[in-house]
């Protein structure tokens, strides 16, 4: 089946629009360590600041511009993909606790009541966070270069919750340069970021449709998800992650209904007072009035994900599917084989080694 031109040029768009924009660097706060001085000074909240996504209007009108025929199912899947920018830039654009729930809705990034109540293990990690970040960039790059992804960039940016961050459309790999690594992480991030994330972009790239190397709709808890069996299948996954994850779901849903300085008391009772702020950052950011009800979800997929996915392969799911690109577990990718939208592409070794 041909995919029609108005919705290739839409996959285009879209596609343009992800390798022009950083979204991270208007999700994430610019003045962490500030904000969290005056934080633990006794201030209600941390006073944010963000890098205003001032472009949010003209890239509104540049997607209904180019909205796809809906009628056929690749523009079902192009529409979709654009739908979830959509809400991102409405989110950026308004800060509000209004637009990020509606983002968390539509994305199904609320925990249900089963992942709520699931419990597990508690350990601690071992190992002493004393490796610098220019030590795994070094290590990524070495690992890019033995993957032959040699398109593949690697840049420190500050601005970010998180330590590590892949952007597929620009095939960059965003590295905190402040953060402080385990010798654990060296491996485990290789596995979790370059042979799932980056390699899945790869794999997408190959494909007909942009939108597989960057993400289909309701992909991302696939994508987390297999990034946490991955670590477990190469055995490089830090102890006590899955209880950690489960404290951040439970923060997640907590956050709907407090601002950051009851969230933060209420984590300080179970976790330290790093892992309670690293949390709270994490569920907090984006919004422009952190102190009220409200919260960035996304961070659910992790568990929700890391389950589907192993219940998937335990009942015979077939790893070389989701590696066709940035797909889900519930994608047709055999209908798409046939179709001629896709190819089976190659695989990391340690998932070899598993289906041998």
């Amino acid at each position: 089946m041909k995919i029609p031109k108005p919705i290739r040029h839409a996959d285009q768009t879209l596609h343009r629009i992800l390798e022009g924009v950083s979204f991270s660097r208007h999700l994430n706060p610019t003045n962490v360590q500030e904000a969290r001085q005056i934080f633990s000074n006794g201030a209600a909240s941390p006073p944010f600041v963000y890098h205003p996504l001032h472009q949010a209007d003209d890239l509104l009108r540049t997607l209904d511009d180019a909205e796809p025929p809906r009628d056929h199912p690749a523009g079902e899947i192009v529409g979709e993909c654009m739908n979830s920018i959509r809400r991102l830039i409405v989110a950026l654009k308004t800060r509000t606790a209004v637009s990020f729930d509606d983002m968390n809705e539509k994305a199904g990034w609320y925990p249900t009541n089963e992942l709520l109540k699931t419990t597990y293990p508690k350990a601690s990690p071992t190992q002493p966070l004393d490796v610098p970040a220019t030590k795994l960039i070094a290590c990524f790059e070495t690992a890019f270069s033995a993957r032959g992804m040699n398109d593949w960039s690697i840049v420190p940016d500050s601005v970010m919750s998180a330590r590590v961050l892949v952007d597929s459309a620009k095939r960059i790999v965003r590295i905190n340069p402040k953060a402080r690594f385990r010798k654990r992480d060296l491996q485990r991030l290789i596995v979790h970021e370059i042979d799932v994330h980056a390699w899945r972009a790869t794999n997408g790239q190959q494909q007909i449709l942009h939108c597989f190397s960057t993400g289909l709709p309701g992909s991302l808890a696939t994508e987390e998800g297999l990034a946490m069996v991955a670590e477990e299948t190469s055995g490089t996954e830090s102890p006590g992650v899955l209880q950690r994850q489960s404290i951040v779901v439970k923060a997640i849903d907590l956050a709907k209904s407090m601002g950051f300085r009851e969230l933060y008391d209420t984590l300080c009772q179970e976790v330290g007072s790093g892992l309670a702020w690293g949390i709270c950052l994490r569920v907090k950011r984006g919004l422009a009035h952190p102190e009220l009800p409200g919260v960035y979800a996304k961070d659910s997929v992790y568990l929700s994900g890391r389950n589907a996915v192993r219940k998937w392969l335990d009942n015979g799911g077939n790893i070389e599917k989701l590696y066709v690109g940035k797909v889900g577990i519930h994608d047709p990718v055999d209908q798409w084989i046939k179709q001629g939208w896709v190819t089976l592409q190659p695989i990391p070794v340690f998932w070899r080694d598993q289906t041998n």
